[in-house]
């Protein structure tokens, strides 16, 4: 068991399975599967452990995120024009087929994450060096974007979450990392310090945990190296903790069934308790 800055306790478990589920019902596997020559396909796994195939992106599309609003099932990804200036942003939603997200201008756009809370969906994404959010009220089926207005050089985000009744986008900018809340045209920003925010996930009372790293160089500046790092809400603001320097990176954040909030690297798992 290690305490962090008095933030908050993790232990940390060695041996994980690279690859291995995290703990849960089994229809509660989502994600992707690659195949030889084809692209990623959106997969759900059965209550019997069998995969079924939701979405299979068609040439020059690639699938990025994909969330369950308990209502459908949507993946988010992007539309390739080879030889052009351009890119489109789509969503596969179950029942519904592939849909073209509105673009409010042409250009390379990019979903990068999505979340929902219930019917209610938000996709964040880049276009160029702007920011852009698409936001549906039923559950995939209609979409409107709009930018997200933040003062910041060399911005980008990483995760959107669902977090205290509003949503929380993360990532970085060329002051560190970055955590914007808020709704579509109300956002407020908060620079929280060195690093930068890679992934996320919600605890039971509906609170952000937030991973990411930053990078710490020798005294003579001739070598660096990632050092993994975890911030969570307190004191008005956000509190950060450190998790060491592993040789892997800390890839994924989930919630448990008994409210405990595991991150999770291709060799170790850190636990925070509920």
């Amino acid at each position: 068991m290690r305490k962090l800055w008095g933030v908050l306790a993790l232990s940390l478990l060695a041996g994980c399975v690279p690859g291995q589920s995290s703990p849960g019902p089994p229809e509660s596997a989502l994600g992707f599967a690659a195949q030889p020559g084809a692209g990623r396909t959106f997969i759900q796994r059965d209550p019997v452990g069998e995969i079924e195939r939701l979405f299979q992106p068609g040439p020059d599309r690639k699938g990025v995120a994909l969330v369950d609003t308990g209502r459908t099932l949507i993946g988010v990804g992007v539309r390739e024009f080879p030889g052009e200036s351009r890119s489109e942003p789509i969503a596969w939603v179950s029942g519904g087929g592939e849909i073209v997200l509105p673009q409010d201008r042409p250009g390379y756009w990019s979903p990068i994450a999505i979340a929902a809370d219930g019917d209610q969906v938000l996709v964040v994404g880049a276009l160029g060096g702007g920011v852009r959010v698409w936001a549906s009220g039923d559950a995939g089926a209609t979409w409107m974007v709009s930018q997200v207005e933040v003062r910041a050089s060399d911005m980008w985000f990483s995760t959107v979450l669902r977090a205290e009744g509003k949503w929380l986008l993360a990532g970085a900018s060329a002051a560190g990392a970055l955590v914007v809340t808020g709704a579509p045209g109300a956002w407020e920003t908060s620079s929280i310090g060195d690093g930068r925010i890679l992934g996320g996930a919600t605890d039971k009372a509906g609170k952000a945990v937030l991973f990411g790293d930053r990078v710490e160089w020798n005294q003579g500046k001739t070598s660096n190296r990632s050092c993994s790092l975890v911030w969570v809400p307190g004191g008005g603001g956000w509190q950060r903790g450190e998790l060491g320097c592993p040789v892997e990176q800390i890839k994924t954040a989930e919630t448990q069934e008994d409210g405990r909030v595991v991150l999770a690297s291709s060799r170790d798992l850190w636990v925070r308790p509920s």
